[in-house]
This record gives structure tokens, C-alpha cells and sequence, in this order.
């Protein structure tokens, strides 16, 4: 409705711009007519004072053409930064609604799975088999509420610039272990394999690079095959620590390789909507390696799927 408007008074501004064209051109033309007639042919002037006629009438056309042009170029620049202000801000406001639908459902899941566990636990008599299996499921449901909050506290800390980074040297080899270690415990039935070159060091904030895996490891999960395997490597290439996240599932489309990043956007396809996910994880995830001046992009990985690089400056 809002885009009707829009349109509707556009065409209105530029059919009275180009009425008021023509109104002011039959005006001259009318008043060069007027003055003309008022001449007497007998006048021994008559052809200068003609000439002199038809040179205003024709510098008034070019003053009406070059007024309206200017009137149509500024009318035209202000349409369409209006345009794309009032889409951009209507994309925000549809993702931001995404997004709430999308926070709702990952919060009611695990507080509703821990509640019912917890019942559980209470009501029934269970060997010590199954209350393992359940309270080990109670952990992991926490975990990801845990994993959850944290994305959306450091978001609005990193907006409001509140965020202290408190950048150490670390080794990332240590941290990454930490990472998979917890997402081997966490999804047993998930084969995650781990490659490193030996210890690299960086530079940076140890909270937001375990945050920055944790996020990675948990998008490969999230949208590739449970019978396919996640693969984690660490390179040294030129002073640089280079981490690859490769996943086997639908992949990412080019048009969609640097949109990912943006905050709330999620991929619409039909196989990535199916998958649990706020649009939050990347968009910290490019916000934090480029707090720590590294690089991240998306390649392709064969025979399918993505995979996510991080470039960070290594230390001695």
C-alpha cells in the first residue's frame, strides 16, 4: 500500500512538472504573438524587432527546458533516495520480525525440553542409565539458550560500543580444541574432524574467538547432512593463521556469500529455512574477526557444501 502511494504521488509531481512545461510554452508562445501583431509591417524595423521576438521566445523555452530539467533531476535524486530509504527500513523492520519469530522458538525449545526433563526426573523412578541420557540432554538444551543469550548480549554490546576487547596472545589450536571437544560431547552422533599444522599464535580476544567458533562449528551442524562429517583445518600461510569451517550441505549461492553477514539475514531456500537460526551468528562472527583486523569470506567446497575462512595476523 505504502509503495502505491509512493508511486501515485510520483506520477502526480511529474505530470503537473510536465503540465507546467506546457502552460508556460503556449504562454510565450502566445505572448511572442501578441508582440508581433502589435508591430506594423509598415515598421522599417519590422524584421529586427521580429527576430528580437522569436530570440526571447526561444530563450524562455530554454530557460522553461533548463528549469525543468533541474526541477526533474532533483525530483528524480530525491524519489529515489526516498525510495530506497523507505525499503531498506521496511527489509528491517521484516527481518526484525523474522528475527522475533525466529528468538521465540529458540527459547521456548529448550526451556520446554528442560522443564519436561525436569518433571521427569521427578515423577518417575529412573535407573541411572536413563537419568544420565536426560540430564545430559538438560545440559545440552542449556548450553544452547546459554550459546543464545550470549549472541544476543554481545550484539547489543558491540552496537553500543560497550564491548571491552581485551586482546592476549593465545593459541588458537588450544581454543579450537576446547570448541570441538564441547560440540563432540554435545552431538556425539556428529563426526567433527579436527586438522592443525601444530600451534599458531594471535593476538586476540579469547571470549569472542571461542564465540566466533562455537558459531562456526554450530552453522555446519545446523545445515549439512547428519551422515556427513564437519571439517576443521589450521594453516600457517604467510604469517597468517588461516582456519577453514567446511560443511557438506546445500551450500551458500554467490549472491548470498557476503549477504549472510549482514545482521538477521537468513538464506531463503527452502533447505536453510527448515534449519533453527536467528541471523545473528555470522553478523558477530564478521563483526569480531574484523575487531581483530583478520578476514573472513565463503568459498565453495567440493563436491558440495561451504566452506568459511578466517585470516588472522600470527605472532611469534
Amino acid at each position: 500500500m505504502i509503495f502505491f502511494i509512493y508511486w501515485f504521488l510520483l506520477l502526480y509531481i511529474f505530470s503537473a512538472l510536465i503540465w507546467w512545461y506546457i502552460a508556460l510554452s503556449r504562454q510565450n508562445m502566445s505572448m511572442a504573438n501578441f508582440k508581433k501583431n502589435e508591430i506594423s509591417k509598415e515598421d522599417a524595423a519590422y524584421v529586427i524587432k521580429i527576430a528580437q521576438i522569436e530570440a526571447e521566445q526561444k530563450r524562455k523555452t530554454a530557460q522553461y527546458l533548463g528549469e525543468g530539467s533541474i526541477f526533474f533531476l532533483l525530483i528524480s535524486a530525491g524519489a529515489i533516495f526516498l525510495f530506497r530509504a523507505v525499503n531498506k527500513q521496511l527489509i528491517i523492520s521484516r527481518q526484525q520480525q523474522n528475527f522475533m519469530v525466529a528468538i521465540s522458538h529458540e527459547l521456548k525449545t529448550p526451556i520446554a525440553v528442560t522443564k519436561l526433563n525436569l518433571e521427569t526426573l521427578q515423577k518417575r523412578q529412573l535407573d541411572e542409565v536413563q537419568q544420565f541420557k536426560i540430564i545430559s540432554n538438560t545440559i545440552q538444551e542449556s548450553n544452547r539458550m546459554n550459546a543464545l543469550c550470549n549472541n544476543l548480549l554481545l550484539s547489543s554490546q558491540m552496537e553500543a560500543g560497550a564491548h571491552q576487547y581485551t586482546p592476549e596472545k593465545l593459541d588458537v589450536k588450544e581454543i579450537l580444541e576446547s570448541v570441538v571437544s564441547d560440540f563432540i560431547n554435545r552431538f556425539p552422533n556428529r563426526e567433527i574432524q579436527f586438522f592443525n599444522n601444530g600451534s599458531l599464535h594471535v593476538m586476540g580476544d579469547v571470549f569472542l574467538l571461542q564465540m566466533t567458533f562455537n558459531n562456526l562449528i554450530d552453522n555446519a551442524i545446523k545445515y549439512s547432512p547428519k551422515d556427513q562429517p564437519i571439517t576443521i583445518k589450521i594453516e600457517n600461510q604467510q604469517n597468517q593463521c588461516s582456519i577453514t569451517f567446511a560443511d557438506y550441505g546445500a551450500g551458500i549461492a554467490d549472491v548470498d556469500k557476503k549477504k549472510v553477514f549482514e545482521k538477521f539475514y537468513r538464506i531463503g531456500t527452502e533447505a536453510t529455512q527448515k534449519a533453527k537460526g536467528t541471523g545473528l551468528g555470522l553478523y558477530l562472527v564478521h563483526r569480531i574477526i574484523k575487531a581483530h583486523k583478520g578476514k573472513i569470506f565463503i568459498t565453495d567446497n567440493e563436491p558440495n557444501g561451504a566452506k568459511f575462512v578466517i585470516q588472522l595476523k600470527t605472532v611469534a
